[in-house]
Order: C-alpha cells, then sequence, then structure tokens
C-alpha cells in the first residue's frame, strides 16, 4: 500500500483507484513495466494510463530510472525514458531541480540518438524541458528526411530561443519549415512564426 491508505475491507466496493494493479497502487517499478507494454504496443486508441502515471508521480525514483532508461540499448525502453522525461513534473515547481537533471540527459541524446522512433521524442522532450543551450543542435535536425522530426523541431523552437531577442537561425529555420511539403510540419512552423511576431510586437508596447 502506499501512503497511510487503510485497505478495503471485505465487503466494501473497490473503484478503480483502489484496485492492487491500478496506477496509485503500483510500485514505481511496476509502473515502468505497465508504461514499457504502453509504449511496445503504441495503440492509438490506448489510454497511456500508467505512462500519464509516471508523470503524475515525480519522485527521485522515476527521474533516475528515465535517465537510466536513457542509456538502454533496447530503442522502445530508451523512448519511454524520453517519454517520461518529457513531462514528469513538468507542472509541479517543486520538481524543478529534478527536471534540470532531465538536461545533460536529453542533450546527449540529441547529439547521438538516430533511432527514427526515439528521435522526435527526444527533440520533443527537449522543447518540453526548455534545455538550455539545445537549439543549435534542434536546428541543425530543420531538414530531417523524417517529418515526424521535422515536425518536433518547428514545435519545439518557441520554447529554445530566447523570447527577448529570438535567434536569427531559429527565424529562419521556422521560415523554411513554414514551406515543408508535410502539413503538419508548415503549421506548427507558421504558428511559431506567429508566435514570434506576437512576441516582438509585444516588446515594442
Amino acid at each position: 500500500m502506499y501512503g497511510d491508505d487503510p485497505s478495503p475491507e471485505r465487503g466494501d466496493v473497490v473503484t478503480d483507484s483502489q484496485a492492487p494493479d491500478s496506477p496509485p497502487h503500483l510500485s514505481t517499478a511496476e509502473l515502468f513495466a505497465a508504461a514499457e507494454a504502453e509504449v511496445r504496443d503504441d495503440d492509438p486508441e490506448w489510454h497511456w494510463t500508467h505512462l500519464v502515471a509516471l508523470h503524475e508521480r515525480a519522485t527521485p525514483e522515476v527521474f533516475r530510472t528515465a535517465w537510466a532508461l536513457a542509456g538502454d540499448a533496447d530503442p522502445r525502453r530508451r523512448e519511454l525514458g524520453v517519454r517520461v522525461m518529457r513531462e514528469v513534473g513538468r507542472d509541479d515547481p517543486a520538481t524543478a531541480d529534478l527536471r534540470r537533471g532531465n538536461w545533460p540527459v536529453l542533450l546527449d541524446l540529441l547529439d547521438r540518438e538516430t533511432h527514427p522512433d526515439v528521435l522526435p521524442w527526444v527533440v520533443s522532450a527537449v522543447g518540453y524541458n526548455e534545455v538550455p543551450g539545445a537549439l543549435p543542435a534542434v536546428l541543425r535536425l530543420a531538414g530531417h528526411p523524417d517529418a515526424e522530426v521535422r515536425f518536433r523541431v518547428a514545435a519545439s523552437i518557441p520554447s529554445l530561443v530566447d523570447p527577448a531577442a529570438p535567434e536569427e537561425a531559429a527565424i529562419a529555420a521556422l521560415w523554411v519549415l513554414a514551406e515543408d511539403d508535410d502539413e503538419e510540419v508548415r503549421g506548427y512552423a507558421r504558428y511559431g512564426l506567429a508566435e514570434e511576431l506576437r512576441r516582438s510586437r509585444a516588446g515594442r508596447s
């Protein structure tokens, strides 16, 4: 059991959140195992229950496990580690120090990851974590042959630029991506350009 919650007595109605195999009642190791199964299944209709539960369990153990998975030889396990780092503790200011621990792990992956199922998640996680110093490496992927990677680049650039003085190379990359063959890439790039225009006008007002 977790915390001080009492075990249900015989005859009690057991809700989904009280069931022994529900996320709140699983150990961190069990949650990771169940989330790995979700990643391997990759079913678009899946609810990603256990992966989301890991995002909400922003403990040092979860972070350390995700960091370790990032170095795994199995690309699906690397993907799991990256997808946990992408969002774990994102909305909790108390986890800021732990999220900063994601930065060197993600920067390392950004330089060496090549697997087509993992690289897009790395770029996305870098953007979600607003990793300092990552912009040049992300911009180098703007011409990647995989549209999913280019999409993640377009989506991440606005989170990585200096809001007070957006880097010229980032704006140039967004202009190129705004004419991409892929509709979703174009859409996110144009949204990014619109955001930078809005910021520029706000700064002059």
